[in-house]
């Protein structure tokens, strides 16, 4: 039987240990909140030295980037960015002049691989992943600060495990978990005399066309009738992978990046939901129909975080008709709360018609009562991986 690799010291905070410690502050942002894990199993690092934008210099129609060097890839996200916020070509020249979006701030920075000063990421005990860019986005209007992090790679080798890969479990899934845990240590912004809100999103900028990546089953999602099917572009979407121009002028892909870093979907709020159900101080009380398959999946096992995200994404990417997530998980709980009824049951359940149980507009939320009858008015308490009833 194979073991567990240690894990590594946990990281105390955003900006490393408390200042006059040791630790770092950004220079561009004050009043960033420390970030603390108390199960060791999901770990963030990024001292402020990563947060020195790049440097912009003019030089004939090009750009020059630094520090370090840039892969083809990489520069073109750069160079799209700025040209698709600045078309005349009156970006900013100074290091501490921010691009600017609309009335929106972005700092762009750049992270560098396996250095311990980087930004790194990681759940249970993947890899440490760390995304080549920092986007990060102030909205003064809104007082909202989006700490956004892309990364441009090619998915057909860059993600063989597909939606299990922990670079895509870290993109999608990390951040949720890194803001339940400022939630649960009280940790607020204060920036400019006024409380902000703070948020942690990701983006793979697949430089993989699409039809190379939909070919590969590692990324096939479930359609409305439970059938694998590769996914059409706004379902990748919707797993927060862009997909990067191969067209050196097209740079429209630059408006999806920026949407699907300040805008949330339904899959975001499935994911926040599962961060709180994995929190083992808090208590998760199911609501709505994806919270209560939520449960009825925690309740069935599940080996790690990571392929319980993995199973959430590829059955509830694809929406129905109508716009709606979750059919195929709905139908599925239909049906197995048919045999739990044919077993008899609790209270006569047993005896029901076929039609009703069948026409059941909460599917998810019967069954959960139904295989806890003395829970249903009671939360959830969880003591490490497993749920018990109180």
């Amino acid at each position: 039987m194979g073991t567990k690799k240690p894990a590594q010291p946990v990281q105390d905070g955003l900006f490393g240990t408390l200042v006059g410690a040791g630790g770092l502050m950004c220079p561009d942002i004050s009043g960033m909140p420390l970030i603390v894990d108390p199960r060791g199993e999901l770990e963030v690092m990024a001292p402020g030295s990563v947060y020195q934008p790049l440097l912009l210099e003019p030089r004939q129609a090009s750009v020059v980037i630094g520090p370090g060097w840039l892969d083809g890839h990489e520069e073109a996200f750069v160079r799209d960015l700025i040209k698709w916020l600045y078309p005349a070509g009156d970006h900013p020249k100074s290091v501490n002049t921010p691009l600017q979006w609309g009335g929106k701030e972005i700092w762009l920075k750049r992270n560098l691989e396996k250095r311990d000063e980087s930004f790194r990421l990681r759940v249970d005990d993947s890899d440490w992943y760390y995304p080549d860019f920092i986007v990060w986005i102030i909205d003064h209007a809104t007082r909202t600060q989006t700490f956004g992090f892309v990364d441009p790679k090619g998915l057909t080798l860059g993600a063989p495990g597909g939606w299990s890969d922990y670079k895509v479990i870290c993109t999608l899934y990390a951040p949720h978990l890194v803001e339940r845990q400022l939630a649960a240590a009280g940790q607020s912004v204060i920036y400019e005399g006024h409380p902000w809100t703070f948020r942690v999103r990701g983006l793979l900028l697949s430089n993989s066309t699409h039809a190379a990546l939909a070919a590969q089953a590692k990324f096939d999602v479930r359609n409305t009738d439970g059938q694998k099917q590769p996914p059409k572009e706004a379902d990748f979407g919707r797993g927060r992978i862009v997909f990067q121009s191969q067209n050196s002028h097209d740079r429209a892909y630059i408006a999806k990046v920026l949407q699907r870093l300040t805008e949330d979907s339904e899959i975001d709020h499935l994911l926040q939901q599962t961060a709180l159900l994995f929190d083992p101080q808090h208590y998760f009380t199911p609501s709505g129909e994806a919270g209560h398959d939520l449960a009825l999946r925690f309740d069935e096992g599940h080996p790690n975080e990571s392929k319980f995200v993995q199973a959430l994404l590829e059955d509830y990417l694809v929406p129905d008709a109508a716009g709606q997530h979750g059919t195929w998980c709905r139908n599925n709980r239909r049906g197995q709360l048919m045999d739990y009824a044919k077993k008899g049951g609790l209270l006569g359940f047993g005896a029901e018609k076929v039609a009703d149980l069948l026409n059941n507009p909460a599917p998810c939320e019967t069954l959960w009562q139904r295989r806890h009858p003395v829970a249903m008015l009671k939360p959830v308490v969880k003591t490490g991986c497993q749920k018990q009833y109180p």
